[in-house]
Formats: structure tokens, C-alpha cells, sequence
């Protein structure tokens, strides 16, 4: 007999689950930038008083921002929610730099 369940249930439902909400405390992503350990999360969720650069990499090296190919968020009351890449290593860190002239003060939730 042919095997139908083509995904597990709540693929089908197209639901997210999340174990955890842990709210962090407030980073600055500056001109070094900053690196926040998210291994073992599934989404972040993110507000930032202004524009910021983000990558993710499995070293923690803050220094990794690329201001010519990464993505960057704009600043002001949006709230980001972030999928972590979970194929890059057994450690994932959110890397972050600010875009402009001002630090970037970035809410961090992690679920």
C-alpha cells in the first residue's frame, strides 16, 4: 500500500511550535558589531531603534558583517521574526552591526 502522509502534522498545517520565549536583554550592535547565540532556537524576533546588518555564522566572530552583501533591517517599530538556520553547524550565532552613524539598541526575543 502506497505510503499518502507526504508531511508530519503540523507541516500540513502549516503551524509553527515553539518551547520556549526567552526575552534577552538588550544589545547594541555597534561599529565591531555584536554576536548573540541563538543555537537551539527556531525563530528570533527582533526591534531596533535604527537600521542593522545581519548574518548568522557558527563562530560567534562579530567581525563577519559583509556592509556590501548581507541584509540589513530597518530601525523604528517593525518587529523582525527571523528563522534560524539550523543546517549551518551545531552552533548558530545572530550577528549584528549597525548600518548608520548611531548604534543600532536591538530587543532580542528568542523562541
Amino acid at each position: 500500500m502506497a505510503h499518502l502522509q507526504k508531511f508530519r502534522a503540523h507541516e500540513s498545517l502549516g503551524v509553527e511550535s515553539a518551547a520556549d520565549w526567552q526575552v534577552q536583554s538588550v544589545v547594541t550592535a555597534d561599529t565591531d558589531g555584536v554576536a548573540v547565540n541563538v543555537t537551539g532556537y527556531h525563530q528570533i524576533h527582533l526591534m531596533s531603534d535604527n537600521d542593522f546588518y545581519f548574518t548568522f555564522n557558527t563562530t560567534g566572530t562579530d567581525s563577519d558583517i559583509s556592509t556590501t552583501q548581507d541584509l540589513y533591517l530597518k530601525g523604528g517599530d517593525t518587529i523582525y521574526s527571523l528563522k534560524v538556520p539550523n543546517g549551518l553547524g551545531d552552533n548558530v550565532y545572530l550577528i549584528m552591526e549597525r548600518k548608520g552613524s548611531s548604534d543600532a539598541s536591538v530587543r532580542v526575543i528568542l523562541a
